[in-house]
């Protein structure tokens, strides 16, 4: 369990911060006048400025109208939250102007009696009421000259963003917070910027208000409190972790948004790394347990914040947690889910949200979904090993400010430094997105030298891709393509028929006729039986050449329960390589008697396919 402490930050540094602080909290509370409505406002009199009632909005005005669509006017309230209104009524015009509800009055005035003074005479009249048609047909109209807004497109949640000048953008509801190129941090309210309009919410962590270096830096206490557990890969997924928590605060501003999964049996520790973690993050995450998709999306919304999701389990029967993990992938890269309504409106959500799972065993996860995220192994902690993690109140502000103030050269220099170390490992495009943008987040935090510390050669860049080809062989030799996991299946699969008391399979029909001398008649006879055929090698392969026509009986019993169903085994097997699966064969060859049936088939070239899988040693 981790300890959450509040520390005093002695020294200069840390008294400015605290300072600066306090003055913008006090900045945040100060509103601005909203005098009575009788009154003139720079010289303009109730009702009277230029464009009344409703060819223009009214100056200064606190509301302001984003555009339309359909039906629905989309206006950012006075508080700065993002308003669909479609029915109009005097509480709709309140909850847009509050708490400015005399400028309301202000701006469209319905005038009444002012009554008469001491002597009986008439005074002037005064405002009572709100001219609601006239402030309606106002922000009607000013929708309809704005244009059409899409919410999904241009609406940001809190979180880390990137604006349209690629400098990094933290939201954190009630402010949003940039650092200049002399590390300047400054902010601004919540609104419409550079074509995005950032929505006002209930505010979450804000960056620490001094730069922070290296030397200054928490992340290296944090690298060393996560190197107390009992990880796999000690001189790596420490690392790994630690860089997931940087991408954490980069979310939407991210090309790719790595996942990380930790597994392990009871007892090692994973929920207390969640409990870490989730106290570094603070408010600036959405921890659940045991959730739906739809539970995620629903706390998310726009925003851009990570997800931590504990006690992911794999359950018989159970598509719960495949549907949270087709979400994270879908964050990966930023891509649309949609959804039927209830009343036949569809509804699209996008996300854009760093996702951190942990199990004892993982869901059963798709190549696509392996390639997307690291998997963080951890084993039985030792007695008395490691120690109570500690974590300071101002951690996950300064890890904040050390993203906002490294953006640039994350970008520019460690990110590609990384890229090319992995293309060097022979890591294929999406494992480099993955496994170099949380290792570039991590030398980002704690820099090279701790890196070297922990037991990576960072300054060696072929002996670092060699390490991490040689960490990582494992789970990505699990990461077949689709073609070659559709191949295997039908290797292993049983035949219906025995040998020699023994349940015949496809590879075993093979490894008889290619290293035992099996003939190729009886090889025929018994891939038949199986809806295969042969061809010898050198006809056309270097090889023998298994024979898979798109249509039979007994291959749509083989692959009946997998992604490879009712014929799909032929789109996948396309995907191979040239060399193996030989789709420019000379077409006399590609017809093939199975059960004394002439079949169109796709061969596959058995020799290269032998020749490029790994050799036993």
């Amino acid at each position: 369990m981790a300890k959450r402490k509040t520390i005093n930050h002695a020294g200069v540094t840390g008294t400015r911060a605290v300072f600066l602080d306090a003055m913008r909290w006090i900045e945040s509370r100060a509103i601005a006048e909203d005098p009575d409505p009788n009154f003139s406002r720079d010289g303009i009199k109730p009702g009277q400025w230029p464009g009344a009632p409703w060819d223009n909005l009214p100056p200064n005005c606190p509301v302001q109208v984003l555009g339309h669509n359909g039906d629905l006017i989309y206006c950012r309230s006075a508080t700065g939250q993002l308003h669909e209104v479609e029915r109009w009524d005097y509480p709709t015009l309140v909850k847009l102007f509050a708490p400015y509800i005399n400028f309301l009055y202000w701006a469209w005035p319905g005038f009444g009696s002012g009554g008469k003074d001491a002597d009986g005479q008439e005074l002037p009249p005064i405002v009572k009421r709100v001219e609601r048609d006239k402030a309606v047909t106002c922000l009607i109209a000013e929708g309809k000259r704005r244009g059409l807004f899409d919410p999904k497109k241009r609406v940001r949640g809190r979180g880390g963003w990137m604006a349209a000048n690629g400098a990094f953008v933290w939201h954190s509801g009630e402010r949003i917070w940039t650092v200049d190129s002399g590390l300047k941090l400054s902010c601004a309210d919540p609104g419409e910027h550079d074509g995005d309009f950032y929505t006002k919410l209930p505010s979450v962590m804000e960056p620490w208000q001094m730069p922070v270096n290296i030397l200054d830096t928490p992340a290296s206490r944090i690298l060393e409190d996560l190197k107390t557990w009992n990880w796999e890969r000690p001189y790596l997924d420490p690392l790994l972790l630690l860089g997931w928590i940087g991408t954490a605060f980069m979310g939407g501003a991210l090309a790719n948004r790595p996942i990380v999964f930790t597994t392990g049996g009871a007892g090692v520790g994973k929920s207390t790394l969640h409990q870490v973690t989730e106290a570094i993050l603070d408010d600036a995450v959405h921890a659940l347990v045991d959730t739906t998709a739809a539970g995620i999306y629903q706390h998310v919304k726009h925003d851009s914040l990570p997800v931590t999701v504990d006690e992911l389990e794999a359950k018989k029967g159970s598509t719960k947690a495949t549907a949270v993990i087709e979400l994270a992938r879908l964050a990966f890269s930023g891509g649309k889910m949609a959804r039927g309504g209830a009343s036949h409106d569809g509804t699209t959500f996008q996300a854009r949200s760093c996702f951190m799972f942990s199990a004892i065993l993982h869901p059963p996860l798709a190549v696509q979904d392996k390639t997307r995220m690291a998997i963080l192994n951890l084993r039985k902690l030792n007695k008395g090993h490691g120690r109570e993690p500690v974590i300071n109140d101002a951690d996950g502000r300064m890890l904040l400010r050390q993203v906002m103030d490294g953006w640039t050269g994350f970008n520019t220099k460690i990110l590609p430094d990384w890229r090319k170390t992995l293309h060097m490992a022979e890591f294929d495009a999406r494992a480099i997105s993955t496994y170099g943008t949380l290792l570039a987040a991590a030398e980002l935090l704690v820099g090279p030298l701790a890196m070297e510390a922990i037991g990576l050669p960072v300054g060696d860049q072929h002996a670092l891709a060699e390490m991490i080809q040689e960490a990582t062989s494992v789970e990505r030799a699990e990461q077949m393509e689709k073609w070659q996991e559709c191949l295997e299946h039908l290797l292993a699969a049983p035949i219906e028929g025995y040998n020699g008391g023994q349940r015949m399979t496809v590879g075993s029909v093979l490894h008889e006729f290619e290293n035992v001398g099996q003939t190729i008649e009886i090889t025929r006879d018994k891939l038949a039986l199986a809806g295969l055929g042969i061809r010898r090698a050198g006809d056309p392969g270097q090889g023998p050449c298994l024979a898979i026509p798109a249509q039979h009986p007994a291959l749509g019993k083989i692959f009946q329960d997998t992604d490879f169903y009712d014929g799909g085994w032929i789109n996948a097997l396309k995907q191979g390589p040239d060399q193996v699966v030989l789709t420019k064969a000379p077409k006399n060859t590609k017809v093939v008697k199975i059960s004394r049936v002439a079949k169109h088939c796709l061969l596959v070239d058995l020799g290269s396919y032998d020749a490029m899988m790994p050799k036993e040693q």
